[in-house]
């Protein structure tokens, strides 16, 4: 799908029981460029909601999603420190869960919310960007709202990163990841989250997954991220956990419940979980 623009969306879905539900595409296993939703667009959904694309495994360019507002409905419930990916999950400004593939240059603006109970990945590009190769010049303006909870929440995207073998992928998902540790490069990020009680919570990433006996990780490189977080439990700057993960020339301005902030990872202390396990 390339070279379009669409105007003033609205895609409402209802069924606890649905995903994939974007604005333009649905699921996404071939390549999407220059694709524009503009307007006022509003796209609802329980599982992998996004702007334009709902889910992706592939390729997905030089796309805008303006001004948008992408809501998750739904409840989840969690055992104490047992945080298990969920259906009610994977909401992004510009893609709602990727499992694979890349995202270059793509912007996104607008407000990402959820209204229920714990949801699962929300993110301004993203709410699930797991086993990507890379996601790489990229904006975002966007303000991400939780109404009860939550985890896996950042101004880029929720969750993030690779597994250090290649072939966990091509044996349970049936392609292949390249690069180990996922790049995020050379994002520039303005959010505002307000999330009371989530855990998992950073101004760029929320977290990695832990993914067939490991978190999976990430590099991040030449990026940076302005705003502020309120409400959520041992939030970073830049990711609110990062296990193994690589941070470098980041540059982080955020407000943390009001206070100027230095820590650039947080200290949640539980893993999330993939529900294979």
């Amino acid at each position: 799908v390339k070279n379009l623009t669409v105007e003033n969306a609205e895609v409402t879905v209802t069924d606890g029981t649905s995903l994939a539900i974007g604005g333009v595409v649905g699921y996404n296993m071939g390549s999407v460029d220059h694709v524009t939703l503009k307007g006022n667009s509003v796209i609802t959904g329980n599982n992998c909601t996004g702007g334009i694309v709902g889910g992706n495994n592939n390729s997905v360019t030089n796309c805008s999603a303006e001004n948008v507002t992408v809501i998750v409905i739904g409840d989840n419930e969690f055992e104490e420190n047992h945080i298990v990916q969920a259906d009610v999950a994977e909401c992004g400004g510009l893609v709602g869960g990727g499992f694979g593939g890349t995202i270059d240059n793509c912007s996104a603006s607008g407000t990402v919310k959820a209204e229920g109970n714990e949801p699962v990945g929300l993110g301004g590009i993203g709410g699930c960007l797991e086993m990507m190769d890379s996601i790489t010049n990229c904006t975002a303006d966007v303000t991400i709202e939780s109404a009860n909870g939550g985890h896996a929440i950042g101004g880029l995207c929720g969750y993030a990163g690779t597994h250090s073998n290649p072939d966990v992928c091509l044996e349970t998902e049936g392609f292949s990841t390249k690069n180990y540790p996922s790049v995020i490069d050379n994002c520039k990020i303005t959010v505002s989250i307000k999330a009371d009680g989530a855990t998992h919570v950073g101004g760029l990433i929320g977290t990695g997954l832990y993914y067939y006996g490991e978190e999976t990780v990430f590099k991040v490189t030449n990026c940076s991220v302005t705003g502020s977080i309120d409400g959520a439990v041992t939030p970073g700057t830049v990711a609110g956990r990062a296990v193994g993960s690589v941070i470098e020339s980041c540059d982080a301005d955020i407000l943390i419940d009001g206070v100027h902030a230095d820590n650039q990872i947080g200290t949640t202390s539980c893993m999330y979980e993939s529900a294979d396990q």
